[in-house]
């Protein structure tokens, strides 16, 4: 007995010892989870960039991850991920970025959540998922997603959901009856027969097809069916009806997109008749149709106009807010009219105005929605001068700060072709100095110093640009920007909804301008040719008159006439020898006697010359920046006065091609061009400057790119044809050549320009 009571005993302590062993096991287990739990912290976060225009977030948690709640915002825009039972354990708060649209990441903890908020600088498409132990958030930029939306992707219709409410609105119809027929002039006519004429009826065009919806109608079973009205010969080809969960619809398919079709109901017959157009008719009415909105058929009376508000905005699938405000009933028919139309009618004849913001649209009597938009400015404002101001560094990349400077103040960034604010800022410097003189003079009465006056100057001037341009400045009273020109950086002071403005505005304009290779020949081309034949014609006798005298015959130069001992004549009777020197010539003695010589020489020469000058500067320069070129010389000359004495000057005899383009949005360029060409002139003024042969162009043209075009062309001929003779002898038939002398000249000169743009293709450019 005793044995069996100490065995029970034993037993019963041995199962005590193994209940406390579990029970701790069972504490200790529970107190590493709670422990791991516990420990589950945000420990690393990292950015990285995708293919395909994406950033990708990485959260590390030092755990298995848990899923948060995401939660974004448009304005401003950011993304906000909550992470529940989780600790922070990163050493920074925020973690700057600036890389693609993230601005930065900014980590938050309360007591038991972490929310990591990310600031963008745009509204931007994103997806979240986990991995392991760190969650992913993958964010597109704009261009993917359009690069993505243009390829082909399935076409899901998406139609609006009729509420139950919006049902009960209308009482339930039934169509009795369909047919169809064709009509005189080959109009095909749908005859839908209607059970109530309070039916309403919509209509729209989707894909290439003609759907005609009845809200809240019953379709009966044998009229569900298909029909094929290809062989009536109208525009329509097939007729399928259908029953839907909000009513009844007929979709029309069409023998091609050459057709228009209207409705109306008469005494509960609805008839749709569809008419061919020609290709003509078909641009004509497209060009005149008002609205591209779905088209109703309604017929109501005495209808509550909240009602028919509903109505509308629930089969149409719009987002309209109506107020308590917008009472009274109405008695309306329409046929086949767009549903903002009827809308917008409805609220004239009962006094209401509608304001649209985004995709909701918001009904109230006239003159409220005026009171609550200058309330709502007038608040804005007053926040707006409480705001605390923020200073953001920003980087240009490609355009200069100044300009965007100036922009924010609400000036231009100067004039077309200046490529800078240069302009702007001479013309402010020139009103500035204006101003300066003015006021010396009005200040001297007042014995105002310089410095004051310079100051006053600026201050006047500084009032008048903001009351200029305060209607297009984006700048707050409050806010400043200054800018660092050595590092290109703008650096802004002001709210943070106006920052959001200036950087979205600096994302759309500082982008990279295309460039323009403009490349000119100008060729200029000589054909010239000169012919000249002359004669010189002699007689001479030299004799003694006896007593030691002498006498001579012969031509001009009588006095002095005489025959060397080589028998030539030393002045001619005839002298029409060739003005310069001949290339060749012909002499001979016709005759010979006693003391009397008779010579004849034929002097004859011919110039004929072919040139061509070719000349091809080029250049390149960005779009809307002038360019110039130049290649030439300095030509000294002297002149002198009794003032100054002699005083060297120079004149330019340089090849030069101006130009600023102007690249369209259809690929062409416009082009403002001066090009010259000028060259020294052989001939010399003597104590002034030097003659200067110049081509000059001067026009604006229109190009496509690649493409070359000649710009003008000058001809330029001269001929001569010249006869120096003696009078009389020079018409004795056989012997009258020796009494004359013939010159002909011919020249021609041309002058061509060419211009060829070419935009240079370039993957980082863009309009």
């Amino acid at each position: 007995m005793i044995n069996k009571q100490n065995c029970m005993i034993f037993n019963k302590t041995r199962q005590s010892f193994y209940s406390r062993i579990a029970l701790s096991l069972l504490f200790f287990l529970g107190g590493m989870v709670a422990v791991k739990a516990e420990a589950l912290s945000l420990s690393g976060i990292d950015v990285s960039a995708l293919g395909g225009d994406k950033l990708q977030i990485q959260m590390e948690m030092s755990g298995a991850a848990v899923t948060p709640k995401i939660f974004h915002t448009d304005n401003p825009a950011r993304i906000a991920l909550d992470f529940q039972g989780v600790k922070n354990t990163l050493n920074k708060k925020v973690y700057p970025v600036n890389q693609g649209v993230i601005s930065n990441i900014y980590i938050a903890e309360a007591a038991d959540r972490v929310r990591v908020i990310v600031n963008l600088l745009e509204s931007t498409p994103y997806q979240a998922k986990i991995v392991d132990n760190k969650v992913m958030l993958t964010l597109t930029s704009e261009k993917a997603v359009a690069s993505s939306a243009a390829a082909p992707m399935p076409v899901v219709e998406k139609r609006p959901s009729v509420s139950a409410s919006s049902l009960a609105l209308v009482p339930e119809q039934a169509i009795s009856g369909f047919d169809f027929k064709r009509g005189d002039n080959g109009e095909g006519r749908i005859l839908v027969s209607l059970a109530n004429p309070n039916t309403i009826v919509n209509s729209k065009e989707e894909g290439g097809k003609v759907v005609v919806s009845f809200l809240n109608t019953r379709l009966p079973g044998n009229l569900a069916k298909r029909l094929d009205v290809t062989e009536f010969a109208t525009p329509v080809k097939f007729i399928d009806t259908a029953t839907t969960n909000q009513g009844a619809t007929i979709t029309v398919e069409l023998q091609n997109n050459l057709y228009d079709y209207s409705l109306f109901q008469s005494e509960g017959l609805l008839t749709v008749e569809f008419r061919a157009l020609t290709p003509m008719e078909k641009e004509i009415l497209e060009s005149k149709r008002p609205s591209t909105q779905d088209r109703l058929s309604l017929n109501f009376q005495d209808i509550e106009i909240r009602s028919v508000i509903a109505i509308l905005a629930e089969f149409t699938g719009q987002n309209i807010v109506a107020g308590d405000e917008v009472t009274g009933n109405v008695t309306l028919k329409l046929d086949d009219v767009p549903w903002d139309e009827a809308l917008n009618f409805i609220m004239m004849s009962k006094g209401l105005e509608k304001f649209e913001s985004g995709n909701i649209t918001m009904i109230a009597p006239v003159g409220k929605i005026k009171d609550y938009k200058e309330k709502q400015q007038a608040t804005e404002a007053v926040v707006e001068q409480l705001e605390p101001l923020s200073t953001e560094y920003i980087r240009i990349n490609y355009a200069r700060a100044e300009n965007f400077r100036n922009l924010f103040r609400g000036a231009d960034t100067g004039a077309f072709g200046t490529c800078g604010a240069a302009t702007s800022v001479s013309s402010g410097q020139a009103q500035l100095n204006q101003g300066l003189s003015q006021l010396s003079q009005q200040n001297q009465s007042l014995n105002l110093s310089p410095s004051q006056t310079q100051s006053q100057a600026q201050a006047n001037q500084a009032n008048t640009a903001i009351t200029k341009n305060d209607q297009f400045a984006l700048l707050s009273p409050r806010g400043s920007a200054v800018v660092d020109a050595r590092t290109n950086t703008l650096i802004l002071r002001e709210t943070p909804r106006r920052l959001e403005e200036m950087k979205k505005l600096i994302r759309k304009l500082d982008v990279p301008v295309r460039q323009v290779m403009v490349e000119t020949r100008i060729v200029s081309a000589n054909n010239d040719f000169a012919r000249e034949l002359g004669v010189r014609f002699g007689v001479a006798k030299q004799g003694d008159a006896g007593g030691g005298k002498r006498f001579g015959v012969g031509g001009q130069g009588t006095r002095g006439s005489s025959t060397t001992g080589n028998v030539n004549v030393n002045d001619m009777l005839v002298n029409l020898a060739t003005e310069s020197n001949p290339y060749g010539a012909l002499g001979m003695t016709l005759a010979r006697g006693a003391d009397y010589v008779l010579n004849l020489e034929i002097s004859a020469l011919q110039d004929q010359g072919l040139g061509e000058l070719i000349s091809n500067p080029r250049v390149m320069t960005a779009d809307r920046c002038k360019a110039s070129i130049k290649q030439g010389i300095q030509i000294a000359y002297q002149t002198s006065s009794a003032n100054t004495g002699p005083v060297t000057q120079l004149v330019d005899a340089l090849l030069q091609l101006d130009v600023t383009p102007q690249i369209t949005p259809s690929g062409s360029v416009v082009m403002a061009l001066k090009v010259s060409n000028d060259e020294p002139s052989d001939s010399l003024v003597e104590g002034g400057p030097p003659p200067i042969n110049t081509r000059q162009l001067e026009t604006n043209v229109h190009v496509m790119d690649g493409e070359t075009v000649v710009l003008g062309g000058v001809f330029k001929q001269t001929q001569n044809n010249n006869t120096n003779k003696v009078p009389f002898f020079s018409d004795l038939p056989g012997i009258g050549f020796l009494f004359k002398r013939n010159f002909t000249e011919d020249r021609k000169s041309e002058l061509l320009i060419f211009v060829t743009p070419k935009i240079v293709k370039d993957n980082l450019a863009s309009n």
